[in-house]
């Protein structure tokens, strides 16, 4: 028995029986020489059928215990969530420049002076995924009409023939027969491939690229915007430099740098 121990077993189930007979916690207290806490404790023990003293164990063992047992689930689902984010931002790449443009939109602001009723504009993006080279353009809406238009554009803009498309599961971009970007893409004998369900980030190519313009040309300039045509050209001017002067990290080089590099590839094959 641990030499710190304050009532013994017969004492616990004598307390227990005289407060059962509205005996008085702090006369018990007195009595035996312990706190009211002690008291309370022994009575909640009591209810549950414990009178017996309780095994001797150092707290700070105690304590310590508790914080490796949730330091270790702790550690459990941070793997977890890890593992999840790698899958999420596990990077392929095409190996040919055409081999599948990824596509996607995003409803635009309004600008400074616009009212709150008026209509919205939206951005269409395509963005190659091997060369990360880039056609964006404006349309007054997102309807599978505006995506078929801008699918004709992106593949008399893009410098090389467009083979596969990819895309999010939009009414925009995905529909039964007699739907204007399906039938171009069918068309066309383009492979139509979309996002898996609820996993939008599969499309990530896209979506970075529509933050990346918001941030850099929208944003940025967005005061300076006096006109939604105005903005239009803005847009075209900077996809020009995106294509040709901006470095990406990722490619190590400019969308420009990375096809002159794929046409020595193949050319010095």
């Amino acid at each position: 028995m641990h030499k710190n121990t304050k009532l013994l077993p017969y004492e616990r189930r004598e307390i227990f029986r005289r407060w059962k007979e509205r005996g008085k916690v702090t006369h018990l207290a007195k009595e035996y020489k312990v706190t009211r806490k002690t008291i309370y404790e022994t009575l909640r023990d009591a209810k549950l059928g414990i009178f017996e003293n309780r095994k001797s164990v150092n707290e700070r063992w105690r304590n310590l215990e508790r914080g490796l047992k949730k330091l270790e689930k702790t550690i459990v689902l941070l793997e977890e969530k890890q593992k999840k984010k790698d899958h999420r931002l596990k990077r392929y790449e095409k190996n040919t420049p055409g081999e599948m443009i990824h596509f996607d939109t995003k409803r635009l602001p309004l600008l400074r002076g616009e009212g709150v009723t008026q209509p919205r504009e939206y951005l269409f993006v395509a963005i190659d995924d091997h060369s990360r080279w880039l056609y964006a353009d404006i349309f007054p809406d997102k309807t599978s009409y505006s995506a078929a238009i801008f699918l004709e554009e992106v593949m008399l803009s893009m410098p090389f023939t467009v083979k596969g498309v990819y895309s999010d599961n939009g009414s925009e971009y995905k529909g039964r027969p007699g739907h204007p970007f399906v039938d171009i893409c069918r068309r066309e004998k383009l492979t139509q491939s979309f996002t898996k369900v609820k996993h939008p980030w599969t499309n990530g190519k896209a979506e970075r690229v529509i933050r990346t313009l918001m941030e850099e040309w929208h944003s940025r300039t967005r005061t300076n915007h006096i006109s939604r045509d105005h903005r239009r050209r803005h847009l075209y001017a900077y996809t020009s430099f995106y294509n040709q002067s901006r470095f990406h990290q990722t490619l190590e080089s400019t969308p420009l740098e990375r096809l002159e590099k794929y046409l020595g590839s193949v050319y010095n094959a």
